[in-house]
């Protein structure tokens, strides 16, 4: 091709084409060659697959499994005599199974109670487990439960020991009848070991929070006519007898 030939020209593009449809026709002949050599390996290993021992006792077991016995079946003949008809319930009241029970072809080596076993262990396990998660989460409900009717309680038996230092003193009492009717004194200086020991002695002497809650309720019902739970210093004993639904939080 000369220097003052147009690159742009058909004669320059035909010659392009004629270089590159070769190699183009090779490359497609060359896949159409390996995808028949594919299909062919792909029908040759299914042609081997079928006439194998194992694929043919397949075949011949599922023809089997799928048919019924016919009458010149000996076993069947033997059924007609004792009285077996065909779909109705084996047994005197035909109330038995009108199909044959179902063939389990085992294929492995394992032992025949083998797989029997296995699945009651894993039975057992799942029963075991699910027990386990119900106990845990009773167990975990429970411990919360407890520990909100602690806190509770305790938020109880504070607001009664508030409620019963104001009363004593609005009544002239500067002394509480037992020393847990009142809240705890607040010390500034923490190192004073004397006032330390007593209150350590208090809280041994004093009785359980439960009860102290009790008593405490009932001493402000009785002194000063007075109910936690409502909230309320009523007129007289009578006045609080009639209009209070009980002395415990259940009650309110």
């Amino acid at each position: 091709m000369s220097d003052d030939e147009d690159y742009m020209s058909d004669k320059f593009l035909l010659g392009i084409e004629k270089c590159s449809s070769s190699s183009l026709i090779h490359k497609h002949a060359d896949r159409r060659k390996f995808e028949l050599m594919k299909k062919k390996t792909e029908v040759d290993a299914n042609l081997r697959e079928k006439s194998s021992v194992k694929y043919i006792e397949q075949q011949k077991r599922e023809e089997g499994l799928s048919s019924a016995i016919t009458s010149t079946n000996k076993g069947f003949e033997l059924l007609m005599k004792m009285g077996y008809k065909p779909g109705h319930g084996i047994g005197k009241t035909e109330s038995g199974i009108t199909e044959p029970i179902g063939v389990e072809v085992k294929l492995n080596r394992h032992g025949i109670g083998k797989g029997i076993k296995r699945k009651e262990i894993d039975s057992k396990s799942s029963l075991t487990s699910d027990k386990l998660n119900n106990k845990n989460m009773k167990d975990f409900r429970g411990r919360i439960a407890q520990k909100k009717a602690e806190q509770l309680l305790r938020a109880d038996l504070r607001k009664s020991q508030k409620v019963c230092e104001e009363l004593d003193l609005q009544s002239k009492i500067e002394k509480p009848m037992e020393a847990w009717f009142w809240l705890p004194q607040e010390t500034e200086d923490d190192s004073d070991t004397e006032e330390t020991e007593e209150t350590e002695e208090i809280e041994e002497e004093s009785p359980p929070e439960t009860e102290q809650l009790e008593i405490l309720t009932k001493y402000l019902r009785d002194k000063h006519f007075y109910c936690i739970w409502c909230g309320v210093a009523y007129h007289s004993e009578d006045d609080l007898g009639n209009n209070c639904p009980g002395n415990t939080r259940d009650d309110h």
